[in-house]
């Protein structure tokens, strides 16, 4: 069943940042997932927009921005035991 996490910018943060980072795309033997996305570059490296894939677990794709969509919460859950996003502020850059 389709699983569907939002995400939104804190109060008062205005130039939140919550991405993945360019060392967590490719493919992870010790997960199972492969994780594919395009490297954003502005002094610093990251990666808003991805889609992860596992044999198992099927699918999960999104921004930790906005919305990360999943085939299932458990999907979603053993994504974010090995993958989690970094929080950070666009305007140190």
């Amino acid at each position: 069943m389709l699983y569907i996490e939002e995400f939104q910018r804190p109060k008062n943060f205005q130039s939140w940042a919550n991405t993945l980072m360019p060392e967590d795309l490719g493919h992870h033997e010790e997960s199972g997932w492969t994780v594919t996305g395009t490297i954003c570059e502005d002094y610093y490296e990251w990666v808003n927009d991805f889609e992860a894939f596992h044999a198992q677990y099927g699918w999960v794709k999104g921004n930790f921005e906005t919305e990360v969509r999943a085939k299932s919460k458990k999907a979603y859950n053993h994504f974010r035991e090995f993958f989690n996003p970094t929080e950070w502020d666009y305007w140190d850059i």
